[in-house]
């Protein structure tokens, strides 16, 4: 139960990582975004202990759990078609990207929750070996010198990297709530994910400078390409990106579940997500403007999403005061 408890909240908490975390704190603070991800730890504990505060019994707070898990989606599909079309089926419209990954999470989140829970084990166990992997191929590339000169960047811009780590990292824990992890043992696996990604940052720092780095949607995958096995099998990077691929799915399924354990109505469920799949498909992704307008703008989509549920707390409180 604690490994699966682990790998749960390392998957929910890892997952905006690739393709919106890193590209916006390197863009914000550059060798300082460092720092900013432990300023940005802290702001996650806290968020984690709010989220163990909320009450989700009103029918008001359902009702916006399912709009923020709809928002996950939205966004989450966003991410994977960008990185697709991007990288790999350049030429394939967005539709054929987008709905066979919504079937195919679609099909998990029908699976029974002890099911998810050992796939999360097992693909812990390949995202920790990855990362060993990844790691040990890059140390030849590293340079401690990238990272220099530190605290060059501005205070206002390293806040506001350390809530993008921070909220981007926490607030998808929300998923986790129905699953009772204690507190205590919540915190040390999140504080324990971070540190997994903060090596990841500070490696691809110094193998890509702040300042490359900054120039890239996906800085994470575009280090990945400096990697060669033995010394000439190249292009292992798309092989080695399939790891933070499969934690989208994930995330995706057990969101998916959520909203069906929420509405309790297969043929609604289904409905609902087909929907948003077509819209996210045909008013997101087919437009640029839109696309960026959502990535730039996910951290104040969850800070209001956190403020709102926030509320919940403070309700929840009153009723037991009564």
């Amino acid at each position: 139960m604690e490994k699966e408890n682990f790998s749960l909240t390392y998957f929910i908490s890892a997952t905006l990582f690739f393709g919106t975390i890193y590209s916006q704190i390197f863009n914000l603070s550059g060798s300082d975004s460092i720092f900013a991800g432990f300023i940005g730890t802290i702001i996650g504990i806290i968020i984690i202990i709010l989220i163990h505060k909320m009450n989700f019994e009103l029918s008001f707070f359902r009702l916006i759990q399912i709009i923020i898990y709809l928002f996950f989606i939205v966004f989450s599909l966003t991410t994977i078609e960008t990185y697709v079309s991007s990288f790999l089926l350049t030429k394939t419209p967005k539709i054929l990207i987008i709905i066979p990954a919504v079937l195919i999470c679609l099909y998990a989140s029908f699976k029974d929750i002890k099911t998810l829970r050992r796939a999360s084990f097992i693909f812990i166990c390949l995202s920790i070996t990855s990362f060993a992997i990844i790691i040990s191929m890059l140390s030849s590339y590293f340079c401690f010198n990238n990272l220099l000169p530190f605290f060059t960047t501005k205070m206002s811009n390293i806040l506001k990297a350390s809530l993008t780590f921070g909220i981007l990292s926490a607030f998808p824990n929300i998923i986790l709530k129905e699953e009772n992890i204690k507190l205590s043992k919540h915190i040390l696996y999140y504080i324990i994910t971070t540190i997994f990604y903060m090596i990841i940052c500070t490696f691809t720092l110094a193998t890509l400078t702040p300042e490359v780095a900054k120039i890239y949607s996906f800085p994470e995958y575009m280090v990945l390409k400096r990697i060669k096995f033995f010394g000439f099998i190249e292009n292992v990077e798309n092989l080695s990106a399939l790891v933070w691929y499969f934690n989208y799915f994930y995330f995706l399924a057990l969101t998916f579940k959520r909203i069906n354990n929420i509405i309790k109505n297969k043929t609604a469920f289904i409905t609902l997500i087909i929907l948003t799949a077509l819209f996210t498909t045909f008013f997101i992704a087919n437009n640029y403007i839109r696309a960026l307008y959502l990535y730039h703008n996910v951290l104040l989509y969850m800070i209001f999403f956190l403020f709102i549920m926030s509320f919940s707390i403070f309700l929840k409180s009153n009723v037991k005061h009564k």
